[in-house]
């Protein structure tokens, strides 16, 4: 009797079509809305400064959506808004002794920004932006961008009109960044989006940070990299102000296109981030092992089959945590795990072992719950491909089995995982056989109990009415001897006394 083994590479495709993948719908509803509530809000911007009028024109998407692997839901992106500084960027100086950081120091050019005519219509708004020591502050340089976005969403009453749908606005402070959260007013279809606004300025190659690496097979369209205002966590103090992130998001982006199954396996992982609860690891360091791994492997390697990669790319994730190292692509001397606390570093290497270990054993059940949630595993244990897949036993067992979830309940953490993990290889093949014989015997064994119980409740039902019509007959006849002779065991046993009852059954 051959037993199927279930396929883990379908049941990653279905999870992935069910919880991961981005409908079409939403794409296009949550992109068409921003689009006009954010060109609401640009146009108010630039009426409440003149610089950002003249210099924040060009805006680009940034993140998961960007690179095309964002997951789950449509409900959050990243915002690039590209700020053109007034001034030659051969004056900027580029100081680079934190890796994944630069400082950015301008000297006279900024000096001679208060002699120019547009000074107090436009450019007065960079006095602010410096320190004593020349350095460009990301901080002020932030709270510059949040202040007009702030004014602008108040001058709109913090509401905008899309297609007749009435949107509410507002901005926060979220960590380094700062959030425009969108939803709808009504009872329309809910509807959430969080945008992290970003100021960025942008260089261009030939200028390169000193020290980071450059990539030859990425496309010739990739020219621009850009400094981001987010702190560096490392450093306090002034120091903090000096540092702005980089950001190679064109370049990586070219990376990893064309490489056929990256994008699934890499939002796979990320669902099992979150379902895992792995807080303090971020969706850039998952992306980070699959950008050392493209350049490791060629094109063709993302062709192999999804259990495979998935597999592969988990291996890749517990061994860097379980090192505590994820280098950062650009410039190796960064550990962008390096802070991440021994408590959780060693909780997330043990919860990744275990998903590892499940899906090296083929316990595909196992592999794919830790990819969920709570009420997603109900809902996928009730979808239709699950149930279709439900059990490897042949047609004929399962027939029976079906009778008695009591069986199957016993029998499907042990037996079930072995026919799971079994080989073609005769000794594999006997245990098989045997596991089977040992099930529907169970199953015999219950339906024969199953009769047995009908049969004493008839049983039952029949010497209750016996009893009770004889107890109405003893009712209805006076007793006129001695109390009944009670038979035990062949003899005549006579009542020690009068008062003795006769029990009936």
């Amino acid at each position: 009797m051959s037993v199927k083994k279930k396929n883990l590479d379908v049941y990653l495709e279905e999870v992935f079509k069910q919880f991961i993948a981005i409908k079409d719908d939403d794409f296009s509803r949550a992109q068409e809305v921003f689009k006009s509530v954010f060109e609401q809000i640009k146009q108010k911007m630039g009426e409440q400064c003149n610089f950002f009028k003249k210099y924040g024109n060009q805006v680009m998407y940034g993140g998961s959506v960007y690179d095309g692997t964002k997951a789950t839901k449509m409900d959050e992106f990243d915002m690039d808004i590209v700020i053109r500084l007034p001034i030659n960027y051969e004056d900027i100086i580029i100081e680079c002794d934190q890796p994944g950081f630069v400082r950015l120091k301008i000297i006279s050019a900024f000096d001679n920004l208060d002699k120019q005519k547009e000074w107090e219509q436009c450019h007065k708004v960079t006095r602010d932006w410096r320190d004593t020591d020349k350095y460009l502050l990301q901080n002020k340089f932030r709270s510059w961008m949040h202040g007009i976005v702030q004014k602008a969403l108040n001058e709109m009453d913090g509401r905008a009109t899309v297609n007749g749908t009435t949107y509410l606005m507002t901005y926060k402070e979220s960590g380094p960044a700062y959030t425009l959260y969108i939803r709808n007013e009504g009872n329309d279809e809910e509807f959430k989006l969080d945008v992290d606004l970003v100021p960025v300025i942008r260089f261009r190659l030939p200028r390169w940070p000193k020290g980071y690496r450059t990539i030859e097979k990425v496309g010739s369209s990739c020219r621009d990299w850009l400094v981001v205002p987010k702190p560096n966590k490392e450093v306090s103090g002034a120091a903090r102000g000096r540092c702005w992130r980089l950001s190679f998001q064109d370049h990586e982006r070219d990376l990893i296109k064309e490489c056929h199954h990256l994008k699934k396996v890499l939002r796979l992982m990320k669902k099992l981030r979150t379902a895992l609860k792995m807080k303090a690891i971020a969706s850039y360091y998952i992306k980070t092992l699959f950008l050392w791994k493209v350049e490791k492997e060629n094109k063709q390697f993302w062709q192999k089959n999804l259990s495979f990669l998935f597999t592969t790319m988990l291996q890749d994730f517990h061994d860097a945590l379980k090192q505590k190292n994820i280098p950062y692509f650009w410039n190796s001397k960064n550990n962008l795990i390096e802070s991440l606390k021994p408590a959780n570093q060693k909780l997330y290497t043990e919860k990744l072992k275990v998903v590892l270990d499940s899906a090296v054993a083929n316990d595909v059940d196992k592999t794919i719950f830790a990819l969920l949630e709570a009420d997603e595993i109900e809902q996928f244990k009730s979808s239709e491909m699950y149930q279709r897949h439900s059990t490897s036993l042949p047609p004929a067992v399962q027939s029976k089995t079906s009778r008695s979830s009591s069986v199957t309940s016993i029998t499907s953490s042990q037996e079930q995982g072995n026919l799971q993990n079994s080989q073609t290889d005769d000794g594999q093949t006997v245990l098989l056989k045997s596991i089977l014989a040992k099930l529907d015997l169970l199953t015999r064994k219950l339906e024969l109990q199953e009769e047995r119980l009908i049969k004493l409740e008839t049983a039952y039902e029949q010497s209750r009415k016996d009893v009770q019509n004889e107890i109405k007959v003893l009712d209805e006849t006076p007793i006129v001897q001695a109390p009944v002779d009670i038979m035990l065991n062949g003899n005549v046993a006579a009542p020690q006394n009068e008062s003795e009852t006769l029990i009936l059954f």
